[in-house]
């Protein structure tokens, strides 16, 4: 009856792994290769969908390109109150505008200079005239309504980076060249310096909540408080290289995009700061000077900032065109990845949309509030290690009405996929389906998300796939067999234990299978394995050898896989032949002869198998004395006594010589003699 079940049992592992594994049943344990976190999902390529903070994937806010200027790049951007986008270009120093619902961008402005001009800052005054700042010639343009553009005045510097208008109707500029400025500029175009800083270039500008001026440098990243008397303190000095953007939140809080490399133009010569940082950081800072380093990217270009009404603040890199939003607490959701877009500027527009002025293209792109139609995340490539035939791939997801997920999968042999991978599966629609790509080393998804609605979007928790590799044999590295003569397995070296060898080896297993190892032992000579141990699950052994003969033995270790298999694989290594010696040396005292007041003995000391270690006498039980062969080298199982015992007294004596083998085996010799 124990025979029938066993065999029923079998056969139900052997159907089950049918069902999960089609007709692979190479092995019990599947390789499982799970993914549900942002950590995890932020390693694979992301094209229209969003990674969220919570480490979930949606599809993304859509986007797309409105307007191309025909213009190298697009250095500013500024909305009106009717939400008309001005843009500043260069090379060439133009500014067009896009008005509302258009695809056409309209030139405005077209500097008179003949020379390379960019207009590298835009603002909208009180009185609703866009003022531009240029590079070179550090001029300021105003062009009002339906008046011609008109030089508003001369900074005396190279470049204009930024400006802000004051609601009383005034500028602030940040300038640079040889030395970053702040500057106010009044209504008639009045230029008052506030402040010079040691750095070259003032990039940033920003008004705090209590009117005071904010204003960010490269070359040393530092961010100045600056107020109209023209005093100034550093807020933050940044430990990166530029502090490129600053905006400032209703409560407060500054916001300051930080960059380990300077994006900007040419410095003054001066020393700059050094830094060893690759990537860039987003840090919050209150007013009374506290910073917080609330987010970090490694993309080298953190390039500008917009904080929205709920306390978030967007952000845009350069390296990879993405747009992340981070919340007060640190976290961030990607929030879109703009393909083959290399922004520059953002800007919030109506609607809880975004605009994005490119640098190298000139063109103008919008992000909408509403989801895209369609997105996919393709994952980096798995490695499980060997060749291996695919499980099932399940999902855990929401697919609200309208919406769906989908996921292909695609094999390989080389780390990274080429036109030796297979091509892309059909999709699987439904959780829990085989995995149809053929077998491989490498395992690569693509989550594909769906809607039909702008308003909603699925979402996806989790993926795991599962693999099974071909079975392999285990490996046995060593087998190492050394007396234990630290005692009591090693636990009290207090208390000698003799007769103790311990084993241990060094096994592995390609599909870490789990190893259970059987021992066997023969003396040289004997053509038959004799079992010594059977289903260790340890790497080591202590063999008790009070019951084997002495002589010379190896032992060899067998390691199975068949906890995690059906079908055994086995893998097999003998160790060096050692010695067994569980007897005592014998020790022969064989004359004593007195010359005057000494005596001089000779013996012998002999033992069955191994070298003698180690030899002392007493005298009348007094301390022990070392004593050596007649050779001076214990090295042999077989060893002569000859010494001398000095300055003794007329008597009875009791000699006692012990000896020991190199296992700690002790043999003792004894024999009285009278000295006259």
């Amino acid at each position: 009856m124990k025979k029938k079940d066993r065999i029923l049992r079998a056969g139900m592992t052997h159907v089950l792994l049918f069902i999960f594994f089609g007709t692979i049943a190479n092995a019990v344990s599947p390789k499982i290769w799970r993914e549900d976190s942002q950590t995890a999902f932020l390693k694979g390529e992301p094209d229209g969908v969003s990674l969220t903070r919570e480490g979930t994937v949606t599809l993304a806010p859509s986007y797309k390109r409105v307007a191309d200027t025909g213009e190298d790049f697009v250095w500013a951007l500024s909305v009106d109150k009717d939400k008309t986008l001005y843009i500043g270009t260069g090379n060439k120093g133009r500014i067009y505008m896009l008005k509302p619902d258009s695809d056409r961008a309209e030139l405005l402005f077209d500097a008179p200079d003949s020379a390379t001009v960019h207009i590298f800052s835009l603002a909208i005054g009180a009185d609703g005239a866009i003022y531009a700042g240029t590079s070179p010639g550090g001029l300021i343009y105003r062009i009002a309504p339906g008046r011609e553009p008109t030089e508003f005045c001369q900074t005396g510097d190279r470049h204009v980076f930024a400006i802000v208008a004051h609601p009383d109707g005034g500028l602030y500029a940040g300038t640079g060249g040889d030395r970053g400025r702040v500057l106010k500029i009044d209504k008639q175009g009045k230029v008052t310096a506030l402040y010079a800083s040691k750095d070259p270039n003032v990039v940033s500008l920003a008004i705090g909540t209590q009117g005071e001026i904010y204003a960010s440098t490269d070359n040393n990243g530092l961010i100045y408080r600056v107020r109209d008397q023209g005093d100034a303190d550093v807020l933050y000095d940044a430990r990166e290289k530029e502090i490129h953007a600053l905006s400032v939140a209703p409560n407060g809080t500054i916001y300051a995009t930080a960059m380990a490399q300077s994006g900007r133009t040419e410095g003054n010569g001066r020393e700059q700061k050094r830094s060893d940082q690759s990537g860039a950081t987003l840090y919050a800072i209150r007013p009374s000077g506290l910073a917080m380093r609330l987010w970090n990217t490694d993309d080298p270009m953190l390039l500008d900032s917009v904080i929205d009404p709920d306390g978030t603040v967007k952000v845009v890199t350069g390296k990879h065109g993405r747009v992340y939003r981070v919340w007060p607490d640190g976290n961030a959701t990607l929030l879109a990845e703009l393909k083959d877009v290399n922004p520059w500027v953002m800007i919030a527009a109506h609607n809880n949309a975004m605009w994005i002025g490119c640098s190298g293209s000139g063109e103008i792109y919008r992000i909408e509030k509403e989801f895209a139609g369609e997105g996919q995340l393709t994952s980096e490539p798995y490695d499980f290690d060997r060749v291996s035939h695919w499980g099932r791939v399940s999902w855990q997801s929401e697919t609200p009405a309208e919406t769906s997920v989908a996921v292909q999968t695609r094999s390989g042999n080389s780390e990274e996929p080429d036109d030796t991978w297979s091509a892309w599966s059909e999709p699987i629609t439904t959780s829990g389906k085989p995995i149809t790509s053929r077998p491989g080393r490498f395992l690569q998804y693509r989550l594909i998300l769906k809607t039909q609605s702008e308003d909603a979007t699925p979402m996806v928790r989790s993926i795991k796939l599962a693999g099974l590799q071909d079975n392999v044999h285990p490996r046995i590295l060593r087998v190492k067999a050394e007396a234990d003569l630290s005692g009591n397995e090693g636990e009290n070296p207090e208390f000698m234990e003799k007769g103790v060898w311990k084993i241990d080896w060094t096994a592995g297993d390609a599909n870490d299978d789990t190893l259970i190892y059987t021992l066997y032992f023969r003396s040289i000579g004997e053509p038959n394995w004799r079992l010594l141990k059977d289903d260790l699950k340890t790497s080591h052994y202590f063999w008790h050898t009070e019951a084997v003969p002495d002589g010379t033995v190896e032992v060899k270790v067998v390691a199975s896989d068949r906890l995690d298999n059906p079908i055994e694989l086995t893998a097999e290594a003998v160790s060096a032949p050692f010695e067994i010696d569980n007897s005592a040396p014998t020790v022969q005292l064989h004359n004593i002869r007195q010359i005057d007041k000494k005596v001089r003995v000779t013996g012998s000391i002999q033992d069955a198998a191994t070298a003698i270690h180690k030899a002392a006498y007493s005298l009348n039980s007094d301390d022990w004395k070392v004593v050596f062969p007649t050779d001076q080298i214990f090295d042999s199982p077989i060893e002569t006594l000859n010494f001398s015992i000095q300055n003794l007294k007329t008597g009875s004596y009791t000699l006692v010589v012990k000896a020991e083998d190199a296992l700690g085996n002790v043999g003792v010799g004894k024999t009285v003699f009278e000295v006259k």
